[in-house]
């Protein structure tokens, strides 16, 4: 925080008297006095790896099954617009390919470790 407040008034003089140099430093005491009053701001919760690979792949299951019904609707002609299928169809395939991805370089790296260890 010194050293901004110093550029501040390196630019705009040695009082630092400037509405900018003014309104980062209240902005900053604003923070620091909250940071003091309710403690230090909590963090995210962490997820597993497990978890985090659950949740990629529950939706990908969802993309595709919106694909999927897309394409039923197209084909009993509730589809307006094609552009919704081709959407929801390449949303779905990014997704899967991601995701497989992520599973190969994971037992790539499963696989690197083994013969490391083995």
């Amino acid at each position: 925080m010194e050293r901004l407040l110093i550029d501040f008034s390196q630019v705009y003089g040695q009082n630092g008297t400037h509405e900018a140099t003014r309104s980062v430093y209240n902005s900053q005491i604003a923070l620091q006095k909250a940071k003091n009053e309710y403690g230090h701001t909590k963090e995210a919760p962490r997820l597993s790896f497990e978890d985090m690979l659950s949740d990629s792949i529950k939706n990908v299951n969802s993309l595709q099954l919106q694909a999927e019904q897309k394409i039923r609707d197209l084909a009993i002609g509730e589809v307006e617009d094609i552009s919704e299928v081709v959407l929801a169809s390449s949303r779905a395939d990014t997704a899967l390919r991601l995701v497989m991805e992520v599973r190969n370089k994971f037992l790539d790296a499963y696989q690197a470790l083994s013969r490391v260890t083995g």
